[in-house]
């Protein structure tokens, strides 16, 4: 019989919501969002990465990448530019504001991933990864 409390995506659901608010919360006092990190992130793992690299990386669509690039832009965090070789492809580029934001979170991030995997096991882990990678998988 079906039970709610037993439910992958249910129970999978509850821990990212769990994750992303306290992500969040550790997030405000640098005034950026985690969805604003994550993109800070990628554009400095992939610099000049293209508008729509960065939107398959984060799984957002163009558009509202577009509207969170704005909005870095106007906080001075990146800065984007027309390839030269393809002016249809726009690259996008950590500002030094960016890049010393970016420098600043990492170790927030890193604490964060230590806080919440805690008392697992490098095993459980891995294991943790595979299931979901499977399940993602099967969608």
């Amino acid at each position: 019989m079906f039970s709610l409390n037993d439910c992958m995506g249910f129970i999978t659901n509850i821990a990212s919501k769990k994750l992303s608010e306290e992500f969040n919360r550790r997030l405000e006092s640098y005034g950026v969002t985690r969805v604003n990190w994550i993109a800070i992130y990628y554009i400095g793992e992939n610099n000049g990465i293209s508008q729509r690299e960065l939107s398959n990386k984060m799984d957002v669509n163009e558009s509202s990448i577009a509207r969170l690039l704005d909005r870095m832009e106007k906080e001075e965090f990146t800065i984007r530019t027309k390839d030269l070789k393809d002016r249809r492809t726009t690259r996008i580029f950590l500002t030094d504001k960016g890049k010393s934001l970016r420098k600043s979170l990492i170790p927030l991030a890193e604490e964060f991933q230590n806080d919440v995997t805690r008392e697992l096991s490098a095993d459980e882990l891995e294991v943790f990864k595979k299931v979901l990678e499977k399940m993602i998988e099967n969608l």
